[in-house]
């Protein structure tokens, strides 16, 4: 019998099948050999060969070279099952693997089920995947683009990382969460859309994503972590919706390419979340703005010129440190904000610039004594 998927791909034909130590070893078109286990609501979920002893990390019977198109049914002893799951591990480093066909049906690919496959090409998900684990198909370093189904529902951290070739990928309208690392690593990624349902982008999402030029973060974003695009050092327009208030650790940090960014209504910049991003020279801090983190903005070596508005209320160590350009930072308060030392602001030959007649109040408050001030008229 010959089956064919959904978009014409004509499935593998079974040949044989054999049981040993509670896998059953499936041969297609007398050639290919796969290995299931029958789980206990009676479906198939394909797996690695443990029957030689060895370990997931050296495969010896799963040696598949150029195309492997994955059955959606399998017979064993006059009983048809569903292949509904490919286990953890499962095509673990299949390093000859070129083009791989998972037709409908399947709903689960486990963790780290395709991670390392270095020649793969091209890959076709399920229209029926549900979930798609940990790593799953981290370091496929020839992956040029994907298509998340929209049947989806949960993707695991680092799913995505290292695909160092991936260029063009779609988030579907089913995940409002991106999850820790989930493009990671992903050097050549320059073509994304975040929709706007998404609320939350996480640790590392985009970190070491070299080619992302530009990004657009959807109005409904509120929860953006650490390190997200950390070292995208390509971006340099980012687009923040104005619901966001807290840019957290690291969020852009060496982001070499940003040349301006719009604060909107950010209350809170956390620490080193603009460090060395060596080519922003305009910075328009928000008058939403109460805080402004360790090293912030340290090694910004363009930035020449920083105003802080009347909002703000903390200037953390090490703030500007490093912006060996910097000469003017212009504070609007007549009364000294809460610094945590000296070391906050840079010193000679950067001036503070402060309204005129506060001179006094400034000299004579903890960590303000030894700034190069300048009154004036605002």
């Amino acid at each position: 019998m010959v089956l064919f998927a959904s978009c014409g791909e004509t499935l593998p034909v079974q040949t044989s099948s054999h049981e040993t130590e509670g896998l059953i070893a499936v041969t297609f078109n007398d050639t290919t050999t796969l290995h299931f286990r029958i789980t206990t609501n009676g479906e198939a979920q394909l797996t690695w060969d443990a029957t030689d002893g060895k370990n997931y990390n050296t495969p010896t019977r799963y040696r598949h070279k150029g195309k492997l198109v994955l059955p959606a049914e399998i017979t064993h002893a006059g009983k048809n099952y569903k292949v509904t799951s490919i286990d953890n591990n499962a095509l673990f480093q299949q390093r000859s693997l070129e083009s791989l066909y998972i037709p409908d049906g399947i709903r689960h690919i486990g963790v780290k089920a395709l991670s390392g496959c270095d020649k793969l090409k091209s890959l076709r998900l399920p229209a029926t995947l549900e979930t798609l684990g940990e790593e799953a198909i981290s370091r496929c370093k020839q992956l040029k683009s994907l298509t998340i189904p929209e049947s989806i529902r949960e993707i695991g951290k680092y799913a995505l990382h290292d695909c160092k070739m991936l260029h063009k990928a779609t988030i579907p309208l089913s995940i409002t969460e991106l999850p820790e690392g989930l493009f990671e690593g992903c050097y050549s990624l320059n073509d994304i859309e975040l929709h706007d349902k998404i609320t939350t982008i996480g640790i590392r999402t985009f970190s070491r994503c070299e080619s992302l030029k530009e990004i657009s973060i959807p109005a409904g974003a509120i929860d953006i972590r650490e390190e997200a695009f950390s070292d995208a050092r390509s971006l340099r327009r980012i687009n923040l919706p104005d619901s966001l208030k807290y840019i957290p650790e690291s969020c852009f940090h060496g982001c070499m390419a940003l040349k301006n960014i719009d604060l909107k209504n950010v209350e809170t910049i956390s620490h080193h979340a603009f460090a060395h991003c060596s080519m922003l020279a305009e910075l328009k801090l928000p008058e939403t703005l109460t805080a402004i983190g360790n090293g912030a903005f340290s090694g910004c070596a363009s930035l020449t010129e920083v105003t802080i508005p009347i909002s703000v209320k903390l200037i953390a160590n090490h703030a500007f440190a490093h912006c060996d350009k910097l000469q003017d930072i212009n504070l609007l308060r007549t009364k000294p904000i809460e610094i945590e030392s000296e070391h906050a602001l840079p010193g000679d030959p950067c001036r503070i610039n402060i309204p005129k007649g506060s001179i006094d109040s400034y000299q004579f408050t903890p960590n303000w004594k030894k700034f190069n001030y300048r009154e004036v008229r605002y």
